[in-house]
């Protein structure tokens, strides 16, 4: 349904309306309160996700023609047990997909002039999009083995030792701590898992000559086929996959260990440097 039933498709003003089906004001994007957050005494933050749904903001229609308001009402109503797309034009054209929640808040204040305000509008999880959210500079967070704190963050499962371990490393002058495993042959089935809540994401794993081979996985189906992380010369972290059609919900990347390795690399350590996320 998101594919045809986009309250906002275009920008422009609609002669058939009268009026533009974008709001005045609005998508003062927010998590909503979904996260369980703690702090022992003497001791570090921790926080974790309890639930699926992104975002939700308030929109306001302001001065709108009767029809606008109508199509509004419609929008409301139709998809109370439902879902559609709304576009940000203002903010980029990102899409979301969702329902109003809530009353519908119309008041006429002049001749042919109604306002809307404060209709809210919450995302919903597990649903195809149009168009996936994609301003990886404004939109997206990188998240590390190990948070400031020095917690780890990452799971990781071990099937033989040396297993996964922390390294601490300097890139580009930054201390950064990876989680590496030495992909011996014993370590074949070895994996570290991320999970996050959101849509895409970019692995970045490093690369260079004492690399080898993994594959990875999200949530559970395999995806991007063997990732070589064999370079000539020391390349630090480099993103090795990206997926960006990943619908709103509580996601696991795993890097699974191959104990494989390009003929030319010296070893087949995998080591995970962070993962950027779609929020």
């Amino acid at each position: 349904m998101p594919a045809s039933d986009i309250l906002n498709p275009t920008a422009d003003w609609q002669e058939a309306l009268q009026d533009s089906m974008c709001p005045d004001y609005g998508f003062a994007r927010r998590r909503a309160n979904t996260k369980l957050a703690v702090k022992p005494v003497g001791s570090t933050p921790w926080t974790r996700d309890t639930q699926n749904t992104g975002h939700s903001f308030p929109l306001s229609w302001i001065q709108r023609s009767w029809l606008c308001v109508q199509r509004l009402k419609w929008y409301y109503e139709r998809y109370e047990d439902g879902f559609f797309t709304i576009i940000d034009w203002d903010g980029g054209g990102r899409h979301f997909v969702g329902r109003f929640t809530g009353d519908f808040p119309m008041v006429q204040v002049g001749n042919g002039m109604w306002n809307v305000q404060n209709l809210t509008f919450e995302e919903m999880p597990e649903v195809a999009m149009v168009k996936y959210p994609d301003d990886w500079d404004h939109d997206a967070i990188r998240v590390y083995a190990f948070n400031d704190f020095g917690d780890q963050k990452l799971a990781v499962l071990s099937n033989a030792m040396p297993g996964w371990a922390p390294n601490a490393r300097s890139i580009a002058g930054i201390a950064v701590t990876t989680m590496d495993n030495p992909g011996a042959a014993g370590n074949a089935g070895d994996w570290g898992c991320y999970e996050y809540k959101g849509y895409g994401f970019k692995l970045y794993l490093m690369k260079g000559p004492e690399f080898g081979q993994c594959t990875v996985s999200l949530d559970g189906n395999e995806v991007g086929g063997t990732i070589d992380c064999y370079a000539a010369v020391d390349e630090g972290p480099q993103m090795v996959l990206m997926q960006q059609n990943v619908s709103l919900d509580f996601h696991r990347v795993q890097v699974n260990v191959s104990a494989a390795k390009n003929a030319s690399a010296t070893a087949p350590t995998i080591s995970w440097h962070s993962l950027e996320v779609m929020r």
